[in-house]
């Protein structure tokens, strides 16, 4: 595959949903992307999360959000202004994860199962064209 002067050959290494959802980004501007993860199945450890459930994201708006930050809510200020809560929301929505806001603005999947946020995101990046290499330790 001959490789275009602007496309960057990217690795992302762990398969979690930062990963995943970095890999996707790259992939989605034009680049070759290879997603690492050592166990064998990408997401794993989110299928854990919220009891099985998947706490997403929080449905407060920024301002209550930063309020709940111990340390140096600014240094979240420019990563919230490029990607926020909202912004997660509207991804998963239109990754076909229909979402609801429980007690404590807390956001889950309709569904109850973390499996579908990680069915997601995985989906997403094959989409995108993202490779996985999966099961094996790095070293």
């Amino acid at each position: 595959m001959q490789q275009d002067s602007s496309e960057k050959r990217v690795v992302v290494v762990g398969a979690g949903p930062a990963g995943m959802m970095a890999a996707a980004t790259a992939a989605s501007r034009g680049h070759c992307v290879t997603l690492l993860e050592k166990n064998p199945m990408a997401g794993k450890k989110l299928l854990i999360t919220g009891k099985g459930r998947c706490n997403v994201t929080t449905a407060c708006d920024r301002e209550r959000f930063f309020e709940h930050v111990a340390r140096n809510p600014k240094f979240l200020y420019a990563a919230f202004a490029a990607f926020d809560n909202r912004d997660a929301m509207d991804l998963f929505e239109k990754l076909g994860v229909p979402l609801k806001v429980e007690r404590g603005e807390r956001v889950f999947p309709q569904s109850d199962r973390a499996a579908d946020v990680r069915d997601a995101l995985v989906c997403h990046c094959r989409q995108q064209g993202v490779r996985f290499v999966q099961g094996r330790a790095l070293s």
